[in-house]
């Protein structure tokens, strides 16, 4: 009877530890965080050319934009 417990608690010890270590989740959520993950890496390492004044181009339509606001104000596209 001892040895049933023993075996039954491993088990649960077992499985909550691979819950925790992301083993719950599923190949598409997976997916999906590693496509955010690279997009957002790609985002931050993008070196955009700017001036003094601030203005940057848009590199989709050409409309000029503020590097602050981040997207540009006719398309909405990242600058």
């Amino acid at each position: 009877m001892n040895e049933i417990v023993g075996i039954i608690i491993l088990v649960l010890l077992i499985a909550g530890f691979s819950l925790l270590s992301g083993g719950g989740r599923s190949a598409s959520e997976l997916r999906m965080r590693r496509r955010w993950e690279s997009t957002f890496e790609s985002e931050i390492r993008n070196v955009r050319p700017t001036d003094a004044t601030g203005v940057l181009m848009c590199r989709r339509c050409g409309a000029s934009g503020s590097e602050r606001a981040g997207r540009c104000p006719s398309c909405r596209a990242v600058l």
